[in-house]
């Protein structure tokens, strides 16, 4: 067996065991699933965190009357 079929063996065996942990723990993979598109989201969109230091004078406060 030459070297690219050593590791496309190794990646199906992987691929395998995650699909087998997945099924058994649905509930953090669904988790970690969420994780992984929200990072997306926030790198493609760049969204701001609500912890920026974004001056206050952008956000003027409404006048009473």
């Amino acid at each position: 067996m030459n070297f690219s079929g050593t590791l496309l063996t190794i990646f199906e065996i992987a691929l395998v065991a995650f699909v087998i942990w997945a099924v058994f723990h649905e509930d953090r993979f669904i988790a970690f699933e969420e994780k992984i598109v929200a990072h997306l989201r926030r790198r493609r969109f760049k969204v701001l965190r609500g912890d920026s230091k974004v001056c206050k004078s952008y956000y003027p406060e409404k006048h009473r009357a």
